[in-house]
């Protein structure tokens, strides 16, 4: 009778399938019960980004409004069919974010064994600033996509020389230049091949017609944001995330606090701490493991891309998405140390090395749901995260109908206009209508006439400032 192994099960079978699809799934309800069982609302980087999405003026795009172009006209699309709602703000950011997950997992499967993949999706996928970013409706997943697409695809080509992998990593380094900051990482790279004698050996070496079609999309792709460069200088700035103002040592204070701080005072609606003590364990055991073994490629590029990032982050510490993609690569780096060491210990038991998962697993388990649960009590009742919030858009939309008038201030005014374009809502200046919402900040400057009365204040779940508007009706 043939002895029945555990590799005859069907779970064990596709165990990564399974493993894979739980991931992707508890994905999914993560996002979901972001976005409508305790919705914050928007911050006002998200009201900026969809105000600038909303009105994109393609008679003037060789200016500043060229930056972000692609996520711009992704959240336009959104907007455009969705209607403006804190959905359709953020779900560009949930789809690249999903996009980036897919991402991940493909690149842990070319730098590290297929096990360690699986937990560098579970390791991705709970990290609160992960969380934050993923359903955050700004540009600031790019962060994260363009750099782990760049270096998969540039991955993908060294080991196959298949054309579209050398056409996607060409035109992700393209796409690089239109995002703020991401002008980083690219310098990383090309100190990465120029230090790195394997790599300088392959670019030396590649074939002619690869160099041509490689510089033929970067010529291409870059000669818009060269147009707009001249047309205006500022965008240079902007580029390289130049501060209007250098304090170091603040600047310093602020991001260890981000990074490492329970109680982070400057969080600007970021999840703190960024790096969590399990993490930070890991780092430190990734990074001795990457010093170590300084002679590869990853070494090298995550070496050179941490010092200058940590650079960047220090002149503005509110750029710390930036650190996500080093920050996840040393953790993996680490956890794939801790596993690769106990298998030199027991090379031959397998009970040793099924027993040595138990903790590992435990471990992960653990980080997963410390960052499940850090992610949710700041989320919800951290004051310094609530307050970043602007939960207006979703109050309106559940208290009024699409024929509303609105009244609201200046500053409003361009975010409110959406509505108006999408025959969702009707902007006034003055009271003529039967029934007018006010806005809170219109409210507090404007005379109300005699004749009309409050019919209705609508509220916000919050402490201080919790009237948003006005609904008055003419008497």
């Amino acid at each position: 009778m043939k002895k029945t192994r555990i590799s005859d099960f069907w779970f064990y079978k596709f165990r990564y399938q399974i493993a894979y699809g739980t991931l992707f799934l508890a994905y999914l309800a993560i996002i979901f019960y972001t976005i409508f069982i305790a919705p914050n609302g928007l911050t006002s980087a998200e009201i900026e980004s969809a105000k600038s999405s909303a009105n994109i003026n393609f008679a003037n795009i060789f200016s500043g409004e060229i930056i972000n172009l692609p996520f711009r006209l992704l959240q336009s699309l959104s907007i455009s069919l969705l209607g403006l709602s804190n959905f359709s703000i953020k779900l560009p950011a949930v789809v690249v974010s999903l996009a980036t997950i897919f991402a991940i997992i493909r690149l842990a499967h070319i730098w590290f064994e297929r096990g360690t993949a699986t937990l560098a999706a579970v390791i991705a996928i709970t990290s609160s600033q992960f969380f934050f970013i993923a359903q955050n409706g700004t540009p600031e997943i790019l962060y994260v996509f363009y750099p782990i697409v760049l270096i998969l695809s540039g991955a993908l080509f060294l080991k196959t020389k298949k054309i579209s992998a050398l056409i996607i990593s060409a035109s992700t380094l393209v796409f690089n230049f239109y995002t703020p900051l991401n002008i980083y990482v690219i310098i990383a790279l090309a100190l990465t091949i120029l230090a790195h004698p394997h790599l300088r050996f392959s670019l030396i070496r590649e074939v002619r017609k690869n160099k041509l079609i490689a510089g033929a999309i970067l010529v291409v792709g870059a000669i818009p944001l060269a147009i707009a460069v001249l047309n205006d200088f500022s965008i240079v700035k902007n580029i390289f995330g130049i501060p209007e103002s250098l304090t170091m040592f603040e600047n310093l204070g602020v991001l260890l606090s981000n990074l490492l701080s329970f109680s982070s005072k400057s969080s600007g609606g970021v999840i703190s701490p960024i790096i969590s003590p399990p993490v930070l364990i890991l780092i430190a055991i990734g990074l001795y493991f990457t010093l170590s073994a300084k002679h590869t490629t990853k070494s090298y590029l995550i070496n050179i891309w941490t010092i200058i990032l940590l650079l960047v982050c220090v002149i503005n510490p509110n750029l710390t998405a930036i650190l996500f993609t080093p920050i996840l690569i040393l953790t993996i780096t680490g956890l794939q140390s801790l596993i690769q060491t106990w298998y030199t210990i027991f090379p031959q038991n397998p009970y040793a090395r099924v027993l040595g998962l138990i903790p590992i697993s435990f471990f992960v388990v653990s980080l997963l749901l410390t960052s499940l649960n850090n992610f949710h009590q700041n989320y919800i009742y951290s004051p310094e995260i609530v307050s970043n919030f602007n939960q207006d858009l979703k109050l309106l939309a559940e208290n009024s109908d699409k024929n509303r008038v609105l009244m609201v201030s200046e500053n409003e005014k361009t975010f409110y206009e959406i509505l108006e374009k999408q025959k969702s809502a009707k902007i006034v200046s003055d009271f003529s209508g039967e029934e007018i919402i006010v806005s809170r900040a219109a409210f507090e400057k404007i005379k109300i006439p005699k004749n009309y009365k409050i019919k209705k204040i609508i509220v916000s779940e919050r402490k201080d400032n919790a009237d948003r508007f006005y609904i008055l009706t003419k008497s």
